[in-house]
């Protein structure tokens, strides 16, 4: 059995602790991007457009849209996060 060394056990807790951080901020983007979606679909049927009055649609509209977003988002923090944070040597 191999020990670990002490660095290990804090390499651990960052890796555990950004794994967290990153499902509780996808979460909360999926909340945001979801109520931002309901908003539109409620402003859409309230001006009468007849595409979103199917259920199945405005429920496809509704599942899809939030998820594509946060996709997208990620790829911008993704982006932003190469082009202003400096590499190691």
């Amino acid at each position: 059995m191999m020990k670990r060394q002490p660095d290990d056990a804090g390499v651990m807790t960052a890796g555990c602790a950004i794994g967290i951080a990153s499902a509780l901020f996808t979460g909360f983007l999926l909340y945001v991007n979801g109520s931002l979606v309901l908003a539109v679909i409620s402003a859409l049927n309230q001006a009468g457009t007849n595409w979103l009055g199917d259920p199945k649609i405005a429920q496809c509209f509704l599942f899809l849209v939030p998820v594509l977003m946060v996709v997208v988002e990620w790829m911008m923090i993704d982006y932003v996060r190469t082009r202003f944070v400096r590499r190691a040597k």
